[in-house]
């Protein structure tokens, strides 16, 4: 560009000195060079930006997103700087989700694997019980009455402990994924509770839990609900109470609610959340032989089904342990 602007200047020069025909050489001149730098200029710009947009390109494929300076761009007045910050974008969204999948199917496969290794474990302590007393009936057809009795009760007893599973494994699949048909009908409260309890008194209460009892408090009341869906909540809230309480259950009825307590240590404040979720077991579950910990996620999914509310208190005097509130 200075070699241009010396030949304007002579050309100025030339004009002032009525030298028309050098003039117009050197402006001529000039305006060539001028010209052919602006030319050079702008298809150096161009491979600029040529080049910046396929390392751009180059690193949004590779999904390497730190290597990308779209302050470079925008100094380099890369006219495509917009869409490419846009494409940057919407493939790190997509990458977020991908990756947020992944850890849940992850989190979802160990899930299932501690299921399998917990229904395994589940059946095969029943089954192996039920296994030795048949085997002793077969082998041993003259036993005395009384041990027969037991053996067989025993089998009852183990036999009806892998339908129970069998049937919450259904149960909560069938309500997670919406696929149970409801029958909503009117029936006595106080006349389900009592057929659920004297169902306790005759297996859990005469078998495993015998220095435990269940009381049923509060007046009657007709609901509108399905009956069986709210029998297998009495049944659930009933064992889970059972498994914690010291020596009784309450189940008691109210004009909008009917709760289940137990006088047990109930749980801490920080727990109460977790409850209800699949597969929660409690602090102490390793403590006990129950343990899917679907009793009060299938509860809280039939609370949804007939758009009830349940609430969860513990410890609310010395009486107390848990007491979880179904109202409808």
């Amino acid at each position: 560009m200075l070699v241009a602007c010396i030949c304007f200047v002579i050309g100025i020069f030339f004009i002032l000195l009525e030298y028309d025909e050098f003039a117009i050489i050197a402006n001529t001149l000039g305006f060539i060079i001028t010209l052919n730098a602006l030319l050079s200029k702008k298809v150096a710009s161009k491979n600029n930006t040529i080049d910046s947009t396929k390392e751009t390109l180059k690193a949004l494929a590779h999904s390497d997103f730190e290597a990308i300076s779209f302050k470079i761009l925008k100094k380099d007045n890369n006219p495509y700087i917009h869409e490419l910050e846009t494409l940057s974008e919407i493939m790190q969204k997509r990458q977020n989700k991908m990756r947020k999948r992944i850890r849940k199917l992850h989190e979802k496969n160990i899930q299932n694997t501690q299921l399998l290794s917990t229904i395994s474990h589940e059946i095969k302590n029943p089954l192996s019980i039920i296994q030795a007393s048949a085997e002793t009936l077969v082998m041993q057809p003259n036993l005395d009455v009384t041990l027969r009795s037991k053996l067989l009760n025993r089998i009852m007893v183990y036999g009806k402990k892998i339908n129970a599973l069998l049937n919450k494994l259904t149960l909560s699949q069938s309500l997670e994924h919406s696929v149970i048909t409801i029958k909503m009908e009117k029936f006595s409260l106080q006349s389900l509770c009592e057929e659920v309890i004297d169902g306790f008194k005759g297996y859990l209460l005469k078998n495993v839990y015998t220095q435990k009892k269940i009381i049923l408090e509060g007046n009657d009341r007709e609901i509108f609900a399905d009956r069986i869906l709210i029998e297998q909540v009495l049944n659930n809230l009933i064992y889970n109470a059972l498994k914690y309480a010291d020596s009784e259950i309450i189940v008691r009825i109210k004009d909008k609610y009917f709760e289940v307590i137990d006088d047990g240590n109930g749980v801490e404040k920080s727990e109460i959340k977790e409850l209800a979720k699949k597969f929660y077991q409690g602090k102490d579950a390793k403590h006990t032989n129950h343990a899917l910990g679907l009793g009060l996620f299938i509860v809280k999914e039939i609370a949804k089904i007939h758009n009830a509310k349940l609430e969860f208190f513990s410890k609310r005097n010395k009486k107390e342990g848990l007491c979880v509130r179904f109202i409808l």
